[in-house]
């Protein structure tokens, strides 16, 4: 019986937190790429990720360059770590390469998701995969 009441506590408290988020800045401190759909006709180059706002045509963020002949996935670090309110804003990420330019674009739509602290998130697209990852202020 005591059983029983504990898990009733840790659903409750997972609950509270997982609805106190509306209000609450989002830091995107990493971007994992999972695969992108060009990549095998693509030359060899610098690739590198891109956080916008859906409202704002400049980048909130951008990952470190890597070289397309890196192994998938791979998590790189965002520079400058962005701040976003997911559930107030749509955003999306950008694949560019350094001699091919846009590669592709998956959009962050918080109406898929509920999120739980912490946050590891995969969005995608027909062109990108991608898990987000980052905490809650």
């Amino acid at each position: 019986m005591n059983l029983k009441y504990i898990f009733l506590l840790l659903a409750t408290v997972t609950v509270l937190f997982s609805c106190s988020n509306d209000d609450n800045t989002f830091h995107l401190n990493t971007v994992k790429l999972i695969e992108y759909s060009q990549k095998e006709h693509l030359p060899e180059q610098k690739l590198y990720i891109k956080a916008f706002a859906d409202d704002l045509s400049e980048e909130l963020a951008k990952t470190e360059e890597f070289s397309s002949t890196l192994p998938m996935p791979i998590t790189l670090k965002m520079y400058p770590m962005a701040r976003m309110n997911l559930y107030g804003k749509n955003y999306h990420l950008e694949l560019w390469g350094e001699t091919s330019g846009y590669l592709g674009r998956c959009t962050i739509n918080m109406d898929n998701y509920k999120i739980v602290f912490p946050i590891d998130m995969e969005v995608e697209s027909e062109e990108l995969s991608v898990s987000i990852q980052g905490t809650w202020d």
